[in-house]
């Protein structure tokens, strides 16, 4: 049976960043949903368009989560731009413009108030410290030696012939 956790062989810091760039993905979803269902409470039409941009991005993410777990070092590097360089950039820039803006931290495009603002606290610094976390976690020499010995196990298993 295959089990949805990480690989119990996995180093830990390895294994705890497939968890933390899962839950930043789930934050990303989370933030989607929370974009779009203001507009839909309100008979708004669905923003299919906006949708369809991101489902296949969050669908690519978890592949690239999962090629990281098995230890492929150029899904370390994608996630680590992608989430980090690209993810958190944006999330920084939005909380930065909105706080020059007079709107606060999390005001930015949102109007929340209450436990809508602090749904958005929580799913924002969620989102933060996950990635903040994996990206340290990735490359601490633990995870530098799982890296480099998985790959080394593919070349030698595309090396070696088959038994015949």
């Amino acid at each position: 049976m295959h089990s949805a956790l990480p690989n119990p062989t996995l180093p830990n810091p390895v294994r705890w960043a497939t968890v933390l760039w899962a839950v930043a993905i789930a934050a990303g979803i989370t933030e989607t949903s929370l974009a779009v269902a203001p507009g839909l409470a309100d008979g708004g039409a669905v923003p299919w368009l906006a949708l369809a941009a991101r489902a296949p991005l969050y669908a690519f993410s978890a592949l690239l989560v999962a090629w990281f777990a098995r230890g492929y070092g150029w899904a370390r590097v994608t996630l680590v731009v992608l989430m980090t360089g690209v993810g958190l950039a944006s999330v920084l820039v939005s909380m930065g413009i909105g706080v020059l803006s007079g709107l606060g931290v999390f005001g930015l495009g949102y109007e929340g108030h209450g436990i809508e603002l602090l749904v958005r606290t929580a799913h924002t610094l969620v989102y933060v410290v996950a990635v903040v976390v994996a990206t340290v976690a990735v490359f601490v020499p633990t995870a530098n030696r799982y890296f480099r010995s998985s790959r080394t196990d593919r070349l030698t298993a595309a090396r070696v012939p088959a038994a015949g």
